[in-house]
């Protein structure tokens, strides 16, 4: 019989300048989240859908600091390599890297204990593991240690950035899906909210609704109310961090029949969740 042969992927999450790995129960080694493919996916899809499910984080993928990326590779391909997985086969694997905008993870029971990590010195993982954290950290020394300006000032500011623009953008990603569970779990649960449009058309709340549910309602409301709206990117601006930070999200409003307009976001984002939003049109 010929050996079993799969597609899979690894996720390397990465947050203010740590990657998280997770002890394997049945290997006994600390690695990655990852998984098989499903029917019709793409790995980068099947990448953000490991990460969704195995821990509840929304990740942004972005490349590694320094990386050059050839047109047409998926953003946040951080490397490819071949396994054996026991009798699972030959794993091909794509290995991604994806920025997220809080470590606060929710297992979904397929791993025991999970850690952030700046170094795989000291924990019981494969080599090649090894080597993908030093890539992923942007170090590529491939000892397992981080090098150049991890620790200073500079790169925990740039890890930062990367962590806020990561919220706002998986706050795009979730309301462009339509995703409202996503899309909540992005704020806190008494979070404030305000939107001229909520003003225009429920006057009675000034504007202003709290708390994730009332958040809830609005949304699926708007949803159901119109199927074609759609938020494009312009530019993210953010001050702070994630513990205690700003973000302005600029975006453009499409919808059929509409003309487009210009909207900015600003974000109040305590402990790596949203806890103030306040909605302003050009």
């Amino acid at each position: 019989m010929p050996e079993r042969r799969c597609f899979s992927v690894a996720i390397f999450a990465r947050h203010r300048g740590r990657v998280l790995l997770v002890h394997h129960r049945r290997l006994r080694c600390w690695l990655p989240v990852g998984g098989e493919l499903e029917a019709g996916e793409t790995p980068l899809e099947a990448a953000a859908r490991e990460l969704r499910e195995e821990t509840g984080l929304h990740g942004v993928f972005t490349d590694a600091p320094g990386a050059t990326r050839v047109a047409g590779t998926p953003t946040g391909l951080l490397a490819y390599e071949e396994h054996a997985a026991g009798d699972k086969g030959l794993h091909m694997n794509f290995c991604f890297v994806a920025d997220v905008p809080s470590d606060q993870v929710a297992g979904d029971g397929s791993f025991g204990e999970h850690r952030w990590v700046e170094t795989t010195e000291g924990l019981d993982c494969p080599p090649n593991v090894r080597e993908l954290v030093a890539l992923a950290l942007g170090s590529g020394d491939g000892n397992g240690s981080s090098t150049g300006r991890s620790g200073d000032a500079e790169q925990g500011a740039d890890a930062d950035r990367a962590a806020l623009v990561a919220l706002a953008r998986a706050w795009l990603a979730a309301f462009n899906a339509r995703a409202l569970d996503r899309l909540l779990a992005l704020y806190a649960d008494d979070a404030l909210h305000f939107s001229p449009k909520l003003l225009a058309r429920r006057p009675e709340t000034g504007g202003l609704v709290r708390g994730r549910a009332a958040l809830h309602d609005w949304w699926a409301d708007s949803f159901a109310r119109l199927p074609g709206l759609h938020y494009a990117e312009r530019a993210i601006t953010t001050a702070g961090t994630p513990a205690d930070g700003r973000v302005l999200l600029e975006y453009e409003r499409s919808l059929p029949g509409e003309a487009t307009l210009a909207v900015a976001e600003a974000y109040r984002v305590l402990a790596g969740r949203i806890h103030e939003s306040r909605v302003y049109h050009g």
